[in-house]
C-alpha cells in the first residue's frame, strides 16, 4: 500500500467488461433484431474513405498505480513525500551532475528508507547500474521497480533497453510491447519498438482500425441510415443496433453511447461472418488480422489493443495484469508476426 505517498488521480471514463449476465449475440440474432425493429435501417454504400485518427495526444503518465477502496479500484499517482525531498534531489544531483553512480545509490537508498514503496528510487538505482554497464543489477532493480506497480510503462520501458544492451532480445520485445500497451499511443515508445523489433529482424506492422462505415440519423422519421464499403456491412450493423435500437445497449448492461468490449466484439463477429474469404494482409491488414485474431483466440487482444486503447489509453490502468499479457500475445501476433510466449 502507498497510502501515505500518494494523491488521488481523477480518471475519466471507465472501464467496461463482458460478465457473465452479458451475452454476445449471433450475427443472425442481430440480423433478426434489425428486421424486427420500429426503426427503420437503410443500408447502403459509402463512397468516401474514412480517413485515420490522431491520437497521440492522448498519452498515460508514469507514476499512477490502482488502489483498492471498499471494493473499488481507484487510480492514485505515486507522491514523493517532503521529508524525503533532501535525499533525492541529492541522488539527482549525484547521477546527472557529478556522475557519481555509488553516491547516487546511497541517496536513493535513504529514499527507500523514508518511503520504501517509492519505487520510482528503484527505477534511479537501475539507471546507475546502467551507466556502469551493470546490466544484471540494472535489470534486478527495474523488475522491483515493476514488482512494486506492474501498470506503470515507464519501467517496462527502460527495462526494455537495458535487455536490448545486454543482448537479451526476447525480453526486450516482451517489456517494450508492454510499455507500449501500457501508453498506447506514445510516439516515442513506438519508435524504440521498431528499433528493438528491427534489432530482432522483425518489423512491426504498423495500421491502424479504421472502419469504413458511418451510421447516422435520416431525414425521415425513425429512420438510420447504415453506410459500409465492402466488407463492413456487419460492423456498421452491429453499430447502428448499438448505437441506435431502443433499450438495446442497456439490455446488455452498458451505458449507449460509451465504448465497450462487449460492443466490440459483437459487430467485429458480426463483420466475420461476412467474410466468406481469407483477407490479404497486405491489401487489407485490419481484416486480415481481425481474421487471425479469431482463429487464435485473440478477438479481447485486438478489441483493446485497435479499438479502445487508442481512443481511451487510461482504460489500461483497470485490467487485470493477465488481461494485459494477452492483449501482448496479441500484439506479438498480429503487429510483429511471431509466436507470443
Amino acid at each position: 500500500m502507498l497510502k501515505k505517498i500518494i494523491f488521488i488521480f481523477i480518471l475519466s471514463g471507465g472501464y467496461f467488461i463482458t460478465t457473465q449476465a452479458q451475452v454476445v449475440h449471433k450475427p443472425a440474432e442481430l440480423a433478426d433484431i434489425l428486421k424486427n425493429s420500429k426503426i427503420t435501417y437503410t443500408q447502403g454504400e459509402l463512397y468516401i474513405d474514412i480517413p485515420d485518427k490522431d491520437y497521440s495526444n492522448l498519452l498515460n503518465v508514469s507514476g499512477i498505480y490502482n488502489e483498492d477502496s471498499g471494493g473499488i479500484t481507484i487510480q492514485k499517482k505515486v507522491v514523493l513525500p517532503k521529508e524525503a525531498h533532501t535525499e533525492w534531489y541529492a541522488g539527482e544531483r549525484a547521477l546527472n551532475d557529478e556522475n557519481d553512480y555509488k553516491e547516487a545509490r546511497k541517496h536513493y537508498k535513504n529514499v527507500l528508507d523514508i518511503a520504501p514503496d517509492y519505487y520510482p528510487a528503484k527505477m534511479q538505482i537501475a539507471k546507475t547500474f546502467e551507466k556502469e554497464e551493470n546490466y544484471e543489477k540494472a535489470e534486478a532493480s527495474y523488475k522491483q521497480a515493476i514488482s512494486k506497480n506492474y501498470i506503470d510503462y515507464m519501467p517496462h520501458w527502460l527495462i526494455a533497453e537495458v535487455y536490448l544492451k545486454d543482448k537479451k532480445i526476447d525480453d526486450a520485445i516482451n517489456e517494450i510491447t508492454l510499455a507500449a500497451i501500457l501508453n498506447r499511443n506514445d510516439t516515442l515508445i513506438q519508435a524504440d519498438l521498431n528499433e528493438i523489433y528491427a534489432d530482432a529482424k522483425l518489423k512491426y506492422s504498423d495500421w491502424q482500425f479504421t472502419p469504413q462505415c458511418k451510421v447516422f440519423k435520416g431525414q425521415k422519421p425513425n429512420n438510420i441510415e447504415v453506410l459500409s464499403q465492402k466488407n463492413w456491412g456487419g460492423y456498421a450493423a452491429g453499430k447502428a443496433i448499438w448505437a441506435y435500437e431502443p433499450g438495446y445497449a442497456e439490455s446488455q448492461g452498458e451505458k449507449p453511447g460509451r465504448p465497450s468490449l462487449l460492443e466490440e466484439k459483437e459487430c467485429l463477429l458480426n463483420l466475420l461472418a461476412g467474410l466468406t474469404e481469407k483477407i490479404d494482409d497486405e491489401q487489407d491488414p485490419e481484416l486480415s488480422n481481425l481474421q487471425d485474431a479469431k482463429e487464435d483466440k485473440l478477438i479481447d487482444g485486438f478489441v483493446y489493443y485497435e479499438i479502445l486503447l487508442p481512443q481511451q489509453p487510461s482504460l489500461v490502468y483497470q485490467l487485470p495484469n493477465n488481461v494485459i499479457k494477452g492483449i501482448k500475445n496479441y500484439v506479438l501476433m498480429a503487429h510483429g508476426g511471431v509466436t507470443p510466449r
